[in-house]
């Protein structure tokens, strides 16, 4: 299936994306989750929250931050922009990531408002722009008290015929001071943060702790191993991480990274999943991470702990989506929405994405109703 005039783009963006998160899913299967009954289920009367608007066709990502006043930024990574009004994926741009607003917590009857970016000819274009070669996935982030929206920022280089065609060129925080206004009025200052010398990229999930912020950074190599790395809140509403500080284990403690040495930081959870969630949780009492295992065909996992230190628990099944029982089964991303609502005071909503490794799959009829869109479960919890 051929895209409208980017079609080289738009498939690049597509493939590199699936590289991604396959190897991501290989790594994945070497924590598996203890067998267990699934208590999750399927929750797809809220997925209308993802059609409110007929020109954004799908993402990838999916990460949620509240903001107050019952609305909630949606984060994505690369997404299907209709460019004609067909409204259909073969008419269509991928750019690198989209936003969107929720505003009510419970998604079935939230209403939701989807923004990119305008090139100079009028073509849809991400949210967040690229730098030259450097372009952005998003990561996770967080409204601090009264303050600026601070987001998280994957930073992407292509390597054309080296590896698999892309690298990390370390990671960057958005700093959005009016994040009450509407997307179109928002002027994020994006910094640029260097490479760490050891492999661990901030931050895929992010949570408040007293004065810090604390983000989950992913060993990128190998199985996604997760640590932890924090930030002054007063410095962070500044995009300043001159003082960020690494969890280097019982003994020794938070750390500058100058003096992590050759180790690096200590690795909390064996396998934090290439993207998660990681939020605590009243009812339950304790910290709890989400994340998908397996490759291909998956299941969502649940580990909890009562500090984001540790210990934490061995992840345990709670949801197989059935998407991993057809064919060419893609199925990735699961990660927990805490300041969403569902039917059940004890409902913990939950997102995952579907896909395909064969990508023309997308731009069927059926694969374009069902796949690369952001699938909702809820699971129980505190009971």
């Amino acid at each position: 299936m051929k895209l409208q005039t980017t079609d080289n783009q738009c498939g690049m963006a597509a493939r590199l994306t699936l590289i991604l998160i396959t190897l991501s899913a290989i790594a994945c299967s070497a924590s598996r989750p203890t067998p267990s009954r699934p208590t999750g289920h399927a929750f797809t009367e809220a997925e209308v929250l993802f059609h409110r608007d007929p020109r954004w066709l799908g993402a990838d990502a999916a990460l949620s931050v509240p903001i107050g006043n019952g609305r909630t930024v949606w984060l994505f990574g690369d997404t299907f922009i209709a460019k004609s009004n067909a409204h259909v994926r073969s008419e269509s741009e991928m750019v690198r990531n989209t936003v969107a607003i929720q505003t009510g917590e419970d998604p079935r009857t939230a209403s939701m408002t989807f923004h990119w970016r305008q090139d100079s000819d009028g073509s849809p274009a991400s949210f967040f722009p690229e730098r030259g070669e450097r372009w952005y996935w998003p990561g996770h982030g967080i409204r601090l008290d009264e303050g600026p929206l601070v987001i998280f920022l994957y930073a992407i280089v292509a390597t054309p015929g080296q590896g698999l065609g892309f690298a990390s060129a370390g990671y960057a925080v958005a700093v959005i001071n009016d994040p009450d206004a509407s997307p179109e009025m928002w002027s994020p200052r994006v910094v640029d943060i260097a490479p760490s010398t050891f492999d661990a990229v901030p931050a895929t999930a992010v949570v408040q702790d007293g004065a810090y912020i604390v983000a989950v950074a992913i060993r990128q190599e190998g199985t996604h191993a997760g640590a932890l790395v924090r930030y002054p809140t007063n410095l962070l509403a500044q995009g300043d991480v001159s003082r960020a500080e690494w969890w280097a284990g019982e003994e020794r403690g938070w750390v500058p990274e100058s003096s992590l040495g050759a180790d690096g930081p200590a690795f909390v959870l064996n396998d934090a999943g290439s993207e998660c969630s990681l939020h605590w949780d009243e009812r339950s009492g304790a910290f709890i991470h989400v994340a998908s295992y397996g490759f291909g065909a998956s299941t969502i996992g649940l580990r909890t702990a009562p500090a984001l230190t540790g210990p934490w628990s061995s992840p345990v099944v709670v949801y197989r989506p059935p998407e991993s029982d057809g064919p060419r089964a893609f199925v990735y991303a699961a990660k927990a929405h805490p300041a969403l609502v569902g039917p059940d005071a004890a409902d913990l909503l939950v997102t995952y994405a579907t896909n395909s490794f064969e990508f023309g799959d997308l731009f069927t009829q059926p694969g374009a109703r069902s796949l690369y869109w952001p699938r909702f479960v809820l699971v129980p919890v505190g009971k």
